[in-house]
């Protein structure tokens, strides 16, 4: 008897610390073998149509929250159940099944859902049924964030999509790094591939409107990513934006205003301390004037004061769609506004969206689409180091005065070298504006039952002007800086897809020729000491010293796309798939070369 209280008594110890029930059965003869029944315990099975065990599915008591899932042979055990209580039992990807417990043990079997086997997924260079889809494809629709005060693309994807990691820089506007399955290269770029309605964008996910966006699917592995060939070695990204539907109409305008703070601010120490650490490590001799005004506060500097504010975000949009059986529509247009935390840095974006469908014919089907953003940033930068002007707001003296006596701005003269943090922010931050336009248009040809051939045609535009202005009132010397970066992307992709079903067969095959051309200029150029700071960073004639410099490059992509998808009884499937490049950029000596890129997966 005492061993049982003392395996008792470690088990209830042991379920304490854990925060969970533990139920344990002490090894003692007289209760070898004995079935101990419970009334209120509804225990089961569940299992699919063949008979294979479910791992992981929802058991739960319909209107409450008591609840769990099945285990490795898909059994599962519910506490605390009356009989004629409801039992829901749910698993992705098959239909939920509820039954009313009789006190018996539940056998259920869960059927495949056929909605969710047929609903339709977008891949790369064409749709197919999610049953026929054997690569690792993550599907984000846009109901996951459309209720969520995001204000880009990139917070879409951010914590909801697995395998996917997103880096923001915090700055209003600022960069976005994306990463799927982690960094592949050291030295280059681990960007995705970002593919919008069938067009690559070198542009990224500027200047799309969150609100645009009706799906987002996300190709992680070398089976799904391989109809991009090299190119989509750091994972592919494909975006569908929202068209008319027939014989509906849409209405949609939504209005958000948001605050944003500090979250938490550093404990450091004020102006009254910091005398006092002054005068005990360098010896500085503060007059009791001068510490008594730090001590009651009329004097002295609280940095984090002067830097960091409360930051109002807008954002303003607006949606109208309609259509009839053969024509449909949808335009939208948006506004946002989203100040930063810091001073002086702020994002604006003004975007606007137009689709138009048609079936022209028959066998004819046309789409035109347009997208265009204009993007103004404000703000220094925040990057790690010696310069970022957080770090030296943090850094400076609290027990100096802010303004010198000719208005330029102090620095401190005791603990540090680098300039004003408040004057950095102030007339030494930038700016940085960006045009985007993207347009596309897409004719649909029906051959014949199951074949269509559909050729797409778009372009991405992309300009970037940014400006730069520094000024003697805060460093020792002005200058100022303007560069322009132009890219320019062509487009033509022309997708032959024959797709058939025959009793359990299902078989999906897709040639694709597609011609890419880009072309970037740059430009840009610098000025120092300037003659007069009042015409900023805009007249370098000013300047007494001046430097140039452009850059100009051109490549271009030549493809073959070919791909196999083949499924039987929705259980087995087969994808091959096929590519050939040739690349302007290979050695001149090598001619074009190709490159190759074949994937075989069997599923079951």
């Amino acid at each position: 008897m005492n061993n049982i209280l003392k395996q008792a008594g470690a088990i209830l110890s042991l379920s304490l610390l854990c925060g969970m029930q533990v139920y344990a059965f002490p090894d003692y003869p007289s209760l070898r073998g004995q079935i101990i029944e419970q009334s209120d315990i509804c225990q089961g099975v569940v299992k699919d149509a063949n008979g294979e065990s479910i791992i992981g599915a929802s058991v739960l008591v319909k209107g409450t929250t008591n609840g769990s899932i099945t285990g490795l042979d898909g059994d599962f055990s519910l506490r605390n159940v009356k009989k004629g209580d409801i039992i829901v039992v749910s698993y992705v990807g098959y239909q939920s099944q509820e039954i009313a417990w009789t006190g018996e043990p539940l056998n259920i079997v869960l059927k495949e859902d056929a909605e969710v086997l047929d609903e339709v997924v977008v891949i790369g260079y064409g749709a197919v049924r999610k049953a026929d889809m054997a690569g690792s494809v993550a599907v984000l629709d846009n109901k996951n964030f459309k209720d969520q005060p995001i204000t880009q693309v990139a917070d879409a994807l951010q914590g909801r999509v697995s395998g996917v990691h997103v880096e923001n820089s915090g700055v209003p506007g600022g960069s976005v790094k994306i990463r799927i399955r982690g960094a592949n290269s050291i030295s280059k770029s681990n960007d995705p591939l970002y593919v919008v309605d069938g067009i690559v964008r070198e542009s990224g996910l500027d200047g799309i409107n969150p609100e645009d966006i009706r799906s987002m699917q996300v190709l992680k592995d070398a089976s799904s990513t391989a109809i991009y060939g090299s190119r989509g070695s750091n994972g592919v990204v494909l975006i569908t934006t929202k068209s008319g539907k027939a014989g509906v109409r849409e209405i949609m305008f939504d209005a958000s205003v948001g605050v944003s703070n500090v979250y938490k601010r550093y404990d450091i120490l004020g102006a009254y301390d910091y005398a006092l650490a002054l005068k005990e490590v360098k010896g500085i001799d503060f007059s009791n004037e001068e510490m008594q005004s730090y001590q009651n506060g009329t004097a002295g500097i609280d940095w984090q004061d002067e830097i960091f504010r409360t930051g109002i975000t807008q954002n303003y949009k607006l949606a109208l769609s309609n259509g009839s059986e053969k024509t449909q529509y949808y335009i939208s247009a948006n506004y946002m506004s989203q100040e930063g935390v810091v001073i002086e840095s702020k994002n604006e974006r003004y975007q606007a969206k137009a689709n138009l469908s048609s079936q022209l014919t028959d066998w004819l089907h046309i789409t035109a689409d347009i997208n265009a953003s204009h993007g103004v940033r404000r703000g220094g930068s925040f990057a790690s180091g010696k310069d970022n002007p957080i770090w030296i707001a943090l850094n400076y003296s609290p027990t100096m005065t802010m303004m010198a006596e000719n208005g330029n701005y102090n620095t401190d003269t005791y603990n540090s070298i680098a300039s004003n943090p408040v004057g950095i922010l102030k007339l030494q931050s930038g700016e940085t504006m960006t045009n985007v336009f993207n347009g596309r248009v897409d004719l649909r040809l029906d051959i014949m039952k199951g074949l269509t051939f559909t050729t797409t045609n778009g372009v991405d535009y992309y300009d970037e002007k940014s400006y730069s202005f520094s000024s003697k009132r805060v460093g020792t010397k002005s200058g100022m800086g303007n560069n322009d970066t132009y890219r320019l992307m062509l487009q033509s992709s022309n997708n032959l897809t024959y797709t058939g079903s025959w009793n359990d067969h299902h078989l999906t095959a897709t040639a694709v020729y597609e011609v890419t051309s880009s072309e970037t200029r740059t430009m840009g150029i610098t000025g120092n000491n300037l003659l007069t700071e009042g015409v900023g960073w805009w007249n370098v004639g000013m300047a007494s010293s001046r430097d140039a410099n452009n850059g100009y490059e051109q490549w271009a992509l030549m493809s073959g796309v070919a791909r196999v998808m083949y499924n039987f009884k929705d259980r087995y499937m087969l994808t091959g798939t096929f590519r050939a490049d040739g690349f302007s950029r290979f050695a001149k000596r090598n001619g074009v070369l190709s490159f190759y890129c074949r994937s075989l997966d069997v599923e079951q």
